[in-house]
């Protein structure tokens, strides 16, 4: 920690948010909302890179958009999947005791709404529309936190989105960042976007309060698919 300074947030964000490999010394400690954000552009950049080069290969911007999408997830440990996941098996009422069918197949839909997104969007653009997909997932994971208790430590299993508690003004930030971001790569869209993310994500802190009485990691990773998911839809509009 003395070593990092005040990139040691970074370092836990990076570990438990990424599929990054770091010493043992990094602990659950102080999972800065704002580095879980800015790991968001990263994490997109490593997705454009993929996706160009399978299509500068050769290969049809169809298929390079499904494996842009495909490193997507690499990039960020499933986290996103693996959460909304164990949250449609809480809303059918399994708890966790493993993905059934139904639960294949909304993963199967909403993975291939993604791919089919980034492929309608012109190549040229990937590199900004991922970078705000993943930014803005994160925002909404973080910004769902803001709203809610914080997250119990049991309910919070290895890599996730979860965060420590943030000031409003930093939340505020972390907002006009990816509202900035999310324009930059959507032109005005980029407002809708914002807006229709923050509207779903505030309906789904309801729900999971009237459920459960509280927040979990797979509420959160779901929040996180809704802005990549609803970045990914818009972006094809332009």
């Amino acid at each position: 920690m003395r070593r990092l300074g005040p990139l040691y947030g970074g370092a836990v964000a990076l570990v438990h948010s990424t599929p990054w490999r770091w010493p043992s010394t990094i602990t659950d400690e102080h999972r800065s909302p704002a580095w879980i954000v800015a790991l968001g552009a990263p994490i997109g950049v490593v997705a454009w890179v993929v996706a160009a080069l399978v299509h500068g290969a050769g290969i049809p911007a169809q298929i390079a958009a499904v494996v842009g999408v495909a490193m997507l997830t690499v990039a960020s440990a499933a986290i996103v999947e693996r959460g909304l996941a164990a949250r449609i098996e809480q809303w059918q009422g399994h708890g966790r005791a493993g993905a059934g069918v139904p639960t294949v197949v909304a993963l199967v839909f909403v993975t291939l709404v993604r791919a089919a997104s980034l492929a309608f969007v012109a190549p040229s653009h990937w590199l900004v529309v991922l970078i705000a997909a993943a930014m803005v997932g994160r925002w909404a994971a973080v910004f769902l936190q803001s709203l809610g208790d914080p997250i119990a430590p049991d309910d919070d299993t290895g890599r996730s989105l979860v965060a420590t508690p943030a000031p409003a003004w930093l939340i505020g930030a972390l907002s006009v960042a990816a509202a900035a971001v999310c324009i930059l790569a959507l032109g005005k869209a980029g407002i809708v976007a914002i807006a229709l993310t923050a509207a779903i994500t505030f309906g789904l802190g309801i729900d999971a309060q009237r459920r459960d009485h509280g927040l979990a990691a797979p509420v959160v990773a779901t929040a996180a698919a809704i802005g990549e998911l609803a970045v990914l839809l818009i972006a094809t509009l332009g």
